[in-house]
């Protein structure tokens, strides 16, 4: 235990005194215990901003006892730091007061923390704890006066005025929400893929729970519904009750009642109204992870036969290349043999053309030579028959000529010359 700049310090000649404080009817200025805060640096600065009454932070009474070295390091003051409650955490009524009378010199007061709800303060017997047990605590109480001579050194209980009783259906709608808030942070992890919550959502299990999907969930939205608007009826209620309460002097503590009756219907409104809001959430967020796990089916299905596509095509292409390839090739052999080939064949062609002109004018000679030998026949003919006709005609005319000279000479030689001639 440290004390600054002086070695003794007693804060019963100090002037100010926490209970003279607390009956002088002004307002007091607390700074209550704070874990690893509330030590002297902290006091030192909140009294300067006009901190009437400050607190320690939490010290072990057990342990401040047994260890100089504990008190060296929980408990620091100095002059200014009054008026000063220390705060111990005991179990035992002896520890408790010893520590008390350790602190009496330098502090004007301690207080039995009885409200601490931390795990580690439950299990050594600390705390919140100690409110099942009230005989422990009056005996403390008890022992701490009686060991210490002071009789304006207070010793006060720190407890918490809470609600840790709800009803049933209350509870359930909690547990509900807590229950939705964490499916919900599941289903947003990042590192399960929506394929995976498909495979989930198709179990055996939910494939005979979904008959009844939109019934049930029909059937919580009309109960959270309800229940929202019990929540709001009650929240009306006490709160117009609350401002009649408060304005009556005959009932000095039914205004504390009826807050704390609103607080509860306040809390119950926002289980039941965030309960109903992340129940539609979590149905809404549901369809969309099996809707987008199907899109991403269909289009794994979609790329798969792309890729078979592209493959194939790829396959085809190959072969086609190799088959241009090969009739390439093919074809340079055979170019060869094809121009040769056509070249014999103009060759040839060239050939047959100068026949064909030498045929061509063998055959107009002979026509022309038939032609004229037929002319020349026709020609001769003609004479001949011409000729015959002339000379016919010649004979005619010859015959006549010799029947008439004839009948001359039969007239003039009738006799002799016709016996003659005969």
């Amino acid at each position: 235990m440290k004390n600054d700049c002086i070695q003794t310090t007693v804060c019963q000649e100090r002037k100010k005194d926490p209970i003279e404080m607390f009956h002088s009817g002004q307002l007091v200025k607390v700074s209550a215990p704070m874990v690893r805060y509330s030590k002297l640096a902290f006091r030192t600065l909140v009294r300067k901003y006009s901190c009437d009454l400050c607190y320690t932070p939490m010290i072990v009474a057990a342990d401040f006892v047994r260890s100089v070295k504990a008190r060296d390091s929980e408990f620091t003051t100095n002059k200014g730091d009054c008026p000063l409650i220390v705060q111990f955490a005991a179990n035992d009524a002896r520890l408790l007061s010893d520590a008390a009378r350790i602190v009496c010199p330098y502090a004007n007061g301690i207080d039995i923390n009885c409200g601490c709800p931390q795990r580690w303060a439950m299990a050594d017997g600390y705390g919140a704890c100690l409110i099942n047990k009230p005989e422990l605590i009056q005996d403390m109480v008890k022992q701490v006066r009686n060991q210490v001579e002071n009789p304006r050194f207070s010793v006060s209980i720190k407890i918490r005025c809470e609600e840790k009783k709800m009803t049933l259906q209350w509870t359930a709608v909690a547990t509900f929400l807590y229950a939705e808030i964490g499916l919900i942070l599941i289903f947003c992890l990042p590192f399960i893929p929506p394929q995976r919550w498909q495979k989930i959502f198709s179990f055996n299990v939910w494939g005979k729970i979904a008959t009844f999907w939109n019934k049930a969930f029909l059937t919580i939205i009309v109960l959270l519904i309800v229940l929202f608007l019990d929540a709001v009826r009650e929240v009306r209620k006490y709160s117009s009750t609350s401002v009649i309460e408060k304005s009556s002097p005959s009932r000095p503590g039914a205004h504390e009642h009826t807050q704390m009756k609103l607080f509860r219907s306040q809390r119950n409104l926002y289980i039941s109204g965030f309960s109903l809001f992340f129940w539609l959430v979590l149905r809404r967020l549901v369809t969309l992870i099996t809707q987008l796990a199907k899109e991403l089916a269909n289009k794994g299905v979609l790329k798969t036969q792309a890729e078979n596509i592209n493959e194939a095509a790829k396959k085809f292409m190959k072969e086609n290349e190799k088959l241009k390839r090969l009739l390439k090739s093919y074809n340079k052999e055979e170019e060869h043999v094809l121009e040769a080939k056509n070249k014999k064949l103009v060759e040839d062609q060239e050939k047959l053309k100068t026949e064909l002109e030498k045929t061509s004018d063998v055959f107009l000679l002979r026509n022309q030579l038939t032609a004229l030998w037929e002319l020349l026949s026709l020609s001769k003919a003609q004479n001949d028959m011409m000729t015959m006709k002339i000379q016919s005609e010649n004979l005619s005319k010859e015959y006549d000529r010799l029947l008439k000279e004839h009948s001359e000479l039969q007239e003039h030689n009738k006799g002799p010359i016709f016996k003659q001639g005969k």
